[in-house]
């Protein structure tokens, strides 16, 4: 019997889809385009993908819906713009993404605008992956790159804003995850900051706080290196440790 949720109806022919222009890290989902919405983008990912990126220890369907919840989340409660939107059929994932007209945050050049809109940015960012850490359970993994975000606007508005474009389905449920999620956090932060000849120190505050919670529930903390990696950030310190880039072990 198919399953219900591949019957859901698509605003596109998937028939029609075109593969597009933009680039994308290799092996992550696939971009198309369609006459159809030409203002957005839709990223396919399948429900073997998705499965085996997780450990094969889900249920794709709960996933998604899981994932759907976690962007709605990070826009209603943490003022992150997603302009995405999820569908489901054959047994593949499409996500429509608004195009934006725009740089990413590592191309933009200094002001004051542009550096008080990053550090909001990830002052959230940060707040995210505290609370998560807090309350346990699903968390969105990957949101802390530059390069998935973009300061700019979408066709008809007239205000730039910095948009979440990147939004493939990359969930966690372990401390350890969120450990290694706020190690790659201190790292774009650095060149960040290197960028643009500024501390963020508001965003600084809330790792450490991130840190002080770790360390108080986990004795053995600093023998974890991604830890000793945010030590060493919010120390200034120079540290050699290239994390992993694979996703945690899904639990």
């Amino acid at each position: 019997m198919e399953n219900p949720a591949n019957k859901l109806s698509l605003p596109f022919s998937i028939e029609d889809l075109i593969g597009s222009s933009i680039s994308e890290p290799k092996g992550v989902g696939k971009l198309f385009e369609s006459k159809e919405l030409p203002n957005k983008i839709i990223r396919v990912e399948t429900f073997d993908e998705l499965s085996v990126r997780h450990g094969d220890k889900v249920d794709v369907l709960e996933l998604v819906n899981d994932a759907k919840g976690l962007y709605q989340e990070l826009e209603s409660k943490y003022g992150i713009i997603v302009p995405a939107e999820f569908y489901t059929a054959e047994n593949k994932v499409f996500t429509i993404v608004d195009k934006i007209e725009g740089k990413h945050l590592n191309e933009l050049e200094n002001s004051a605008e542009i550096v008080s809109s990053i550090e909001k940015l990830y002052v959230s960012v940060a707040r995210y992956f505290l609370d998560k850490f807090k309350e346990g359970g699903l968390g969105l993994w990957d949101i802390n790159g530059q390069s998935q975000y973009i300061y700019g606007k979408k066709a008809g508005e007239k205000d730039k804003k910095i948009y979440l474009i990147d939004t493939d389905i990359w969930l966690n449920n372990n401390e350890e995850g969120i450990s290694l999620s706020v190690c790659w956090l201190t790292r774009h932060l650095s060149g960040l900051e290197n960028h643009f000849n500024i501390r963020f120190f508001e965003v600084r505050n809330q790792i450490k706080q991130f840190l002080d919670q770790y360390l108080s529930t986990n004795a053995d903390g600093l023998k974890n290196p991604n830890i000793n990696a945010i030590n060493d950030f919010l120390n200034y310190k120079k540290s050699d440790y290239n994390p992993k880039t694979a996703i945690p072990v899904f639990e």
